[in-house]
């Protein structure tokens, strides 16, 4: 179980999280809302190491990894996207998933669902940005996460994309795997049947516990 207990986080002397308390548990689907700048993505950097709280805690398992740095976070099972989407604009896609041949044709399925084939030999800025995003999910998918973090990963998508992108989610994300994704977007949230939970005063609405 991954618990984020009592954070605190302030910028420029203004509180933008206070006091969250959550405790979220492997192969949960859960969807973080709010308007801009409540704290989502702040609360998502501290949940996967980019950032440090000034007060709380993080438990993985009993274990507390609060001022551990991200690639430990990572190393853990605990994998995240950005709001932008970041790829070595000089490697092809096929070398950015960081997998083997063997890797690769064991998860055709995944690829073609993802609309990568064509696209595995293309360079990041010759390929729509859906299908960037969908291989930024794959990338971590690859690794076998235990806790993924999506950042707004809607963004830039036309309704049809969005659609599509929910229905590679739900196909592809494993049932042991506890998915967060913040998102302003409702649409995104119901199609992966998400417990949705609103950031509003830099506290967590709705419960603070997600079974």
């Amino acid at each position: 179980m991954l618990e984020l207990k009592g954070l605190k986080k302030l910028f420029k002397g203004i509180t933008v999280l206070n006091g969250v308390d959550i405790s979220i548990k492997q192969g949960t689907k859960i969807g973080l809302s709010g308007g801009n700048g409540t704290g989502k993505s702040t609360l998502l950097n501290i949940a996967t190491g980019f950032l440090t709280p000034e007060e709380g805690a993080i438990i993985l398992n009993g274990d507390n990894i609060t001022h551990f740095e991200a690639w430990k976070f990572a190393r853990l099972g605990i994998k995240r996207t950005f709001q932008k989407v970041r790829f070595n604009e000089a490697l092809i896609l096929k070398e950015q998933l960081y997998t083997s041949d063997e890797m690769i044709k064991r998860n055709l399925d995944m690829l073609k669902d993802a609309g990568l084939i064509d696209y595995l030999y293309a360079f990041p800025n010759e390929v729509p940005l859906p299908i960037l995003r969908k291989v930024e999910v794959i990338r971590a998918l690859l690794e076998c996460p235990r806790y993924l973090f999506l950042d707004e990963p809607s963004a830039g998508m036309a309704a049809t994309d969005l659609h599509e992108f929910g229905e590679f989610l739900k196909e592809h994300i494993d049932a042991d795997t506890c998915l967060v994704v913040v998102e302003h977007r409702m649409e995104l949230m119901k199609k992966i049947d998400a417990n949705i939970i609103e950031l509003r005063d830099g506290k967590l609405d709705n419960g603070n516990i997600i079974a």
